[in-house]
């Protein structure tokens, strides 16, 4: 019997990420409150008159549209990279496009302490 290893047979398989329905969770958590976070930010903006409902209606999809676009970015406002780190399993972490195999702060550093205490 002779056994012979064809590879261009096997079907090609898609390396699977099991992290992406978690980051797509915190994707659109951040996304969500982004766009509640510049709603809120334009209600303070002092107006002469009152925006009528398709102007109210036309910010409102501005701002998702928005907020969608920063929680895409990897710049966003970091809201994310914690959800992130509180939701995904920790055997799981390795799988993270942006893992950083760093210690969580502690605060304040040598340096920041040393200034503090006018040494």
């Amino acid at each position: 019997m002779k056994v012979t290893a064809d590879f261009k047979t096997l079907p090609a398989q898609k390396p699977t990420n099991p992290v992406k329905p978690f980051e797509e969770i915190a994707e659109g958590m951040e996304a969500n409150f982004t766009s509640h976070l510049l709603a809120e930010m334009r209600k303070t903006v002092p107006k002469e008159d009152q925006d009528s409902s398709a102007m109210e209606y036309y910010n409102s999809l501005l701002d998702y549209e928005r907020a969608q676009l920063m929680a895409k970015s990897d710049s966003g406002l970091g809201v994310k990279k914690v959800i992130l780190d509180q939701i995904v399993p920790q055997h799981m972490k390795h799988y993270l496009k942006n893992a950083q195999a760093t210690v969580p702060s502690q605060g304040m550093t040598k340096v920041s302490m040393k200034e503090n205490t006018n040494e």
